[in-house]
């Protein structure tokens, strides 16, 4: 609020005799950014004065003294606009229609918002959401075939999951929804939910985390970006998929331009039995068939916004979230443990541009989480898969040595501040400050009770502050762009933890305070059109999230000396990108290098009844990774990628000990070595009148690699390769009705993934869509 008390006397200054322009898509009414607006008087012989858009499409301009003036507007692959206006009128809309060439029957348009970001000076992929539109996929399905990104998963619909990025996975690769992060690590819920439709695009940042998001993390991080529409909508789907799989979601907007109110409202619906057979790791003669892998989930999310005060946009978001999966056991025939989740969510964003004579923006994002979770595991008898009956080893349970009944709440609150000033033309500052507070009450009474004193967990908070700033210059003609960033790290964690995992002794209060500092040096330089050489380092810092540091309040306890993940990280790479080039409409091919040292990392270390996180790990990664893309014709497009990542560990002792580590120099397990994917396109709209259509084929490929330590020749204990195939049909009506048939492992491989989790064989999967889109005039 302070900040505020500064700003907006600062603003109405500013504001004196100024005109806010915005412009936009006259398709979909969305915003432009880094449009270039210039303006002049009326019968003035040029354009001398001139801006950039910002990120909403909004710019404004002096018009001191005058009745009318002439705005020149400009971008990329648009029409260029010219517009006379009146300066008597505070706010206007300038529209731009896509201004699509064609040259010899190949379809050439500017610069893409995807585009743009593939060419910044971060070791970037980006995933255009326009090419998933209606398609039967999940978000891990698109993410496993991303250049340098793997997706371990561990079975059907709803199950855990971890995201490998350049060799490093978990908690050390951030999940951002809307540069937000996401509160993943708790398993609250899984990427696999989340409907493919709303998606913009997908940005994965690789071995490098930009300072404007406010986040800490390792190897990379994941930024979901949703639509954001000026026009009223609405999109509704359904699928059908095996293994009893339904996926439904809705989802609307309601616009009123002249009173600058948006309302919202949306939400999803996933169930799945997940009942395929599968052969029982260790004892791959005895076939049996997952008969409690049932999940169901849904999310309900409403929205109300206003852009007509002196924020450009003030708006609240307000949601709940409620999830249900039964326990299976691979190794062990589970019958009965279960868990129930949910969580209550409460967002608010406020956003101003053009602040001090359209130099700075500002932004505020507020989020709040309330989560409870309910874990059982109460049977007197266990099951083994031969169908035989025993009384439960110690009582009751099925899961681990001590039965289950929890009731834990938590509370997650954020606050992100973001400030970008523009110091001239090629010259950018931003700063962006994320503070976190976290709560967890766990309770679990059953297991208190069998053990003799609280077991279960223990009150515990933390806070968080990530601050960066950033530096971006564009120099020697726009050629050159250098981006410099420097974070700082602060972590305070209050834990009641166990002094010995015997549980002889009580637990007593710790506190933990530490404080890191981190920064960020990419560079790209364009030669010559089309050529992008890129290089970057990153001092990366990872603090330990809330799961690490206060258990899960089942079998995991509280570590209240945890330390902070380090690693120096560097990539260095190329892009080419060329149109109408060897005869094709369009060539891509990239190659990126990288290395990294990682020191401190967070293992989960078992002992006797219960398991806790330590930093116990050291690594060297180093790798390489490229990919090609070809747009052969206007209709037919071929891709293929392939990584190769080297993970070893360099800890010379054990942890705690001087005992020589009988490890070193061995490959991580549960990370692949060698990937490749690869397909092909066929999508057209002139096959049939008002349809378009579009069949794919994609493959996949992983070479063996480990899922534990393999210290001798007799202990075999690998994931077999493997090589997978999907198809798929989408045909689309008058952009309004959509239906997708898809078939995934179309050869019906086995498939084995982390920790030698059997995955499902070939699937089916239908899919319905209906879109509807109005424009505001």
């Amino acid at each position: 609020m302070l900040l505020l008390s500064i700003l907006f006397p600062l603003h109405l200054y500013a504001q004196t005799n100024t005109v806010e322009l915005k412009v936009v898509d006259a398709d979909n009414g969305n915003g432009i950014e880094a449009a270039t607006v210039q303006w002049k008087l009326i019968g003035a012989p040029s354009f001398k004065n001139g801006a950039l858009t910002n990120r909403r499409g909004i710019v404004q301009i002096q018009a001191k003294g005058v009745d009318s003036y002439v705005v020149l507007t400009r971008y990329v692959g648009y029409e260029t606009a010219i517009d006379t206006l009146k300066s008597s009128i505070e706010k206007h809309t300038i529209r731009l229609r896509a201004n699509a060439r064609e040259l010899d029957g190949v379809v050439v348009t500017g610069k893409s918002k995807v585009q743009f970001m593939r060419e910044s000076p971060e070791a970037i992929t980006v995933i255009n959401g326009k090419d998933l539109q209606g398609r039967s996929v999940s978000l891990e399905t698109i993410l496993d075939k991303t250049i340098g990104l793997k997706v371990g998963q561990t079975g059907g619909l709803g199950s855990s999951s971890r995201i490998i990025v350049h060799g490093l996975e978990g908690n050390r690769i951030q999940i951002l929804w809307d540069g937000i992060p996401m509160s993943t690590s708790d398993g609250t819920f899984s990427l696999d939910e989340i409907p493919i439709d709303i998606i913009e695009r997908i940005e994965v940042y690789k071995s490098i985390i930009p300072a404007r998001f406010g986040c800490d993390g390792l190897g990379g991080a994941v930024n979901i970006v949703t639509k954001e529409f000026s026009t009223d909508y609405l999109d509704a789907s359904y699928e059908l998929g095996s293994y009893q799989t339904h996926k439904g979601s809705v989802f609307s907007r309601k616009n009123f331009p002249k009173s600058g109110i948006l309302l919202g409202a949306g939400g999803y619906y996933t169930s799945a039995k997940n009942d395929y057979s599968f052969r029982v790791p260790e004892r791959e003669n005895l076939l049996v068939k997952r008969d409690h892998d049932r999940f169901r989930s849904y999310m309900l999310k409403g929205k109300v916004a206003f852009t007509k005060l002196w924020f450009d946009e003030i708006s609240t978001e307000f949601g709940y979230y409620n999830r249900f999966n039964e326990i299976q056991g691979v190794l062990k025939n589970i019958q009965h443990a279960e868990n129930k989740s949910g969580m209550f969510m409460l967002e608010n964003k406020l956003i101003k541009s053009g602040i001090l004579n359209n130099r700075l923006n500002f932004e505020s994002h507020f989020s709040l989480s309330h989560t409870t979770n309910n874990f059982v595991d109460t049977a007197r008898v266990n099951h083994d898969f031969e169908g035989n009956i025993y009384p439960s080893p110690n009582g009751q349970g099925e899961t681990g040595d001590v039965p289950h009944n929890s009731n834990d709440k938590g509370l997650e609150i954020n606050e992100r501040i973001n400030l970008d000033y523009k110091l001239s033309t090629n010259h950018s500052l931003n700063l962006n400050t994320l503070i976190n507070y976290a709560q967890r009450q766990p309770n679990d009474d059953i297991a208190s009770q069998h053990a003799g004193f609280i077991i279960g967990g223990f009150p515990s908070k933390k806070t968080s502050i990530v601050s960066g700033l950033t530096w971006e210059a564009k120099l020697f003609g726009r050629k050159l762009t250098n981006m410099f960033s420097a974070k700082y790290f602060h972590l305070h964690s209050e834990i009641e933890d166990l002094t010995s995992y015997e549980m002889i002794e009580a637990p007593k209060k710790k506190s933990n305070t530490t404080s890191q500092i981190g920064w960020i040096e990419a560079m790209k330089y364009e030669p010559f059109r089309g050529f992008h050489l890129k290089v970057s380092y990153q001092r990366a810092i990872r603090l330990p999230n809330s799961q690490e540091l206060f258990g899960d309040g089942i079998i995991t306890f509280p570590a209240a000396g945890l330390k902070p993940e380090k690693s120096h990280n560097f990539n260095l790479g190329f892009l080419i990108d060329k149109n109408d080039v060897l005869g094709l409409s369009r060539l891509q091919f990239e190659v990126n290098g990288f290395y990294m040292q990682v020191s401190d990392m967070i293992k989960l270390m078992k002992q006797h009844m219960a398991a806790g996180y330590v930093n116990a790990e050291k690594v060297h990664i180093k790798g390489i990774e490229t990919e090609l893309k070809l747009d052969i014709s206007p209709t037919v497009y071929a891709y293929g990628n392939l990584t190769y990542q080297d993970v070893r560990d360099v800890l010379d002792y054990l942890p705690g000990t001087q005992a020589p580590n009988p490890t070193k120099g061995l490959r991580l397990p549960n990370i692949p070595y060698l990937f490749a994917n690869f397909g092909a396109e066929y999508h057209s709209d002139r096959l049939f009148k008002n349809w378009y259509v579009k069949a794919f084929w994609d493959g996949k490929f992983t070479e063996e690699f480990f899922y534990f330590w393999e210290l001798t020749e007799l202990l075999k204990r690998r994931i077999p390769r493997s090589f997978v195939n999907d198809i798929g049909l989408l045909l689309t009506y008058k952009n309004k009705y959509s239906i997708a048939l898809e078939c995934h492992n179309l050869m019906n491989k086995e498939v084995w993934d982390q920790f030698r989790q059997p995955l499902a064989g070939r699937t089916f999967h239908l899919k319905f869509r209906y879109v509807f889109s109005k424009g505001i005039l």
